[in-house]
């Protein structure tokens, strides 16, 4: 998928440095971004920021153009579709990037609706919410991080050592409810966490528990349990080590129409992993740097491995 590892070295350096290529600097890159995921991407009073926010900053002066942020929302409701959605919005017009999009065989590519609903926008009316978009094909850019699920243990539990989600077999175990966490953990050995699992509407919820004590541990995205210790400086639930076998390697994606722009982010992306530039960016955020894993794409979730460790 990386076009570095695809095409030749001179033509990675002529991309890199925007040789040969048309200049678009009065046209300001367009990427969508959820507008409250830190450490990934928030708008606190105004202000942007967040790893994503700083990565497309980056992007967009690397191409020499100036970066347009479009603000929207995934909603919390088990019906919504967010990669339909991220396709609407791209479809629409309304961004020529979305960031931060889980690449999995399934999502990319032609999708399987012909047309899809908006997602809330920053700018959006009322009819937006009822239009129909016809839908394009998404191609991805290289990855750029891989995100995982991780045990996190409340002050009390915090010396227990974690191998194998069996480990918490015995503690109150929260989890964020309808998230891919909370299938693990009720599929995990034939529901041998079941009995013990705590459900919750929001991560924030379920950490303030942690913290109190009232569970003993939690099943979470990383870059939750990065937004909690953001939030809460002085926190004393600790993070175990472990990480599941299931996770997804993260990258931007748009339009099959825009494979010039998908080929320059992506000498872009290999320049900065190469640089080991990632790991900086992520620090500076607050976001716990995972790097992208083999395969690139992943291909699907199997109920073996949402059964096991």
């Amino acid at each position: 998928m990386s076009f570095c590892l695809t095409m030749a070295r001179v033509g990675c350096v002529a991309a890199i440095l925007g040789i040969g290529l048309p200049a678009v600097a009065d046209a300001p890159l367009r990427v969508c971004l959820q507008a409250d995921d830190p450490p990934l991407s928030s708008r606190d009073s105004g202000t942007a920021s967040g790893f994503d926010v700083a990565l497309s900053r980056v992007i967009a002066e690397r191409l020499g153009r100036p970066l347009a942020i479009q603000w929207f929302t995934t909603p919390l409701d088990p019906d919504s579709n967010p990669p339909t959605e991220d396709n609407a919005l791209l479809s629409d017009g309304h961004c020529e990037l979305v960031a931060d999009y889980p690449l999995i065989a399934d999502e990319l590519g032609h999708p399987r609706a012909q047309t899809g609903t908006l997602p809330p926008f920053e700018g959006s009316v009322p009819q937006d919410r009822r239009r129909w978009v016809p839908l394009g094909t998404l191609v991805p850019t290289q990855p750029y991080r891989f995100d995982a699920i991780t045990v996190v243990l409340s002050p009390a539990r915090r010396n227990r050592i974690v191998r194998r989600l069996s480990d918490i077999a015995d503690l109150k175990l929260g989890v964020e409810i309808h998230s891919l966490a909370d299938l693990i953990a009720m599929s995990y050995g034939q529901g041998r966490l079941a009995d013990h699992v705590v459900h919750f509407t929001d991560s924030r919820a379920l950490f303030a528990q942690l913290e109190s004590g009232d569970i003993d541990a939690a099943l979470a995205d990383q870059h939750e349990f990065d937004a909690w210790r953001l939030e809460h400086p002085g926190t004393h639930v600790a993070a175990s080590g472990y990480t599941h076998t299931i996770g997804f390697n993260m990258g931007f994606v748009g339009l099959s129409t825009s494979n010039a722009l998908i080929a320059r982010v992506d000498a872009v992306l290999f320049d900065l992993q190469r640089r080991g530039s990632l790991v900086e960016i992520a620090r500076e955020s607050g976001l716990t740097y995972l790097p992208p894993r083999s395969p690139t794409i992943s291909p699907g979730i199997t109920l073996s491995a949402l059964a096991g460790d």
